[in-house]
């Protein structure tokens, strides 16, 4: 769709994803709006067409005020946080505050970055399409050595504070992603999990035959892309995965871009239960038939990318 001059609010502008998704759309000649804790040189909102305003999406008077005029929001700002509450605060409460404003604001669209983490992996099934059952308060889940024990729930809760405002109206679209490659200073896979994976502090479970469900930062904006402005995408989630890869085979492929990475740790097999593994299959085959959804960048090109980064780092 054509989105020049169109007003478009962004969350998490300043981060990885966000920030991607607010460079696009000042590309394409967008009015964005990118709400930020603290005004800066940021990566994507540099272009003269991103006005970013200071403050805080929790808080009800501030949503209202970045909502009012804009014809979409793309809200990919969450937190890990420091426990659960905190990561409960931010992704959920706050979810719901804007998705309200968003709503009161007569926002035409409302896309919701979500994650896979959201699904609740121990329930007795092999494959988590975009109707698999979702994380639940209450209940104790394991969660993969790379990544938050509570995010995965905190973002559970905030999908349902959003459905709450879609049933009073709000047309959204949530988009779920997999493990997201690209590099950023607040890259989790690019800049944080290969410091572990060099410490060998990074386990591998059994035999490490976990799957990792990847995707690149470029892909998800080709499937925001795809669902911004889009009607067939309205009330709908999609998961946004390209590959699927084995974790050993990910652990040992960042291992190889350093010389002096320690030997990962090994959990033995019979201390392993099927909830602490991650052997789910996470197809993406909806966004592909209903948005007409392809990855524009690959697995190997992404990990290319993060390993030159790196190697440019060490020579540095």
């Amino acid at each position: 769709m054509n989105l020049r001059d169109v007003p478009v609010l962004v969350t998490g502008g300043s981060g990885f994803v966000g920030g991607s998704i607010a460079g696009w759309l000042a590309e394409q000649g967008a009015k964005v709006t990118a709400i930020v804790r603290q005004a800066g040189p940021h990566r994507g909102l540099e272009a003269a067409n991103v006005t970013q305003v200071e403050g805080e999406f929790v808080d009800a008077a501030t949503a209202a005020r970045v909502c009012a005029g804009q014809r979409f929001v793309v809200h990919a700002a969450a937190t890990v946080g420091k426990d659960l509450a905190d990561a409960l605060a931010v992704n959920a409460s706050g979810t719901g505050t804007l998705a309200a404003a968003a709503r009161a604001a007569g926002c035409r669209q409302f896309i919701h970055i979500s994650t896979l983490s959201v699904y609740d992996f121990q329930a007795e099934r092999e494959v988590f399409d975009e109707e698999a059952p979702l994380r639940e308060l209450g209940r104790a889940y394991a969660h993969s050595p790379a990544a938050s024990p509570h995010y995965g729930l905190a973002k559970a809760e905030a999908e349902r504070a959003l459905r709450a405002e879609m049933e009073r109206g709000l047309p959204a679209t949530i988009l779920r992603l997999g493990a997201v490659l690209g590099v950023h200073p607040t890259s989790v896979w690019v800049m944080k999990v290969p410091v572990k994976v060099r410490a060998g502090q990074v386990p591998l479970r059994g035999d490490g035959a976990d799957l990792m469900p990847m995707t690149h930062v470029t892909n998800v904006v080709r499937a925001t892309e795809l669902a911004l402005g889009n009607p067939v995408a309205l009330g709908r989630a999609y998961n946004v995965v390209d590959e699927e890869v084995m974790w050993r085979d990910f652990v040992g492929e960042m291992r190889a871009w350093f010389p002096d990475a320690l030997p990962a740790p090994v959990i033995p097999f019979e201390k392993v239960t099927r909830a602490d593994r991650f052997i789910a299959h996470c197809p993406a085959e909806r966004i592909r038939r209903e948005l007409g959804y392809a990855p524009v960048r690959s697995y190997a090109e992404g990990m290319a990318e993060a390993r030159a980064w790196w190697t440019a780092q060490r020579a540095g």
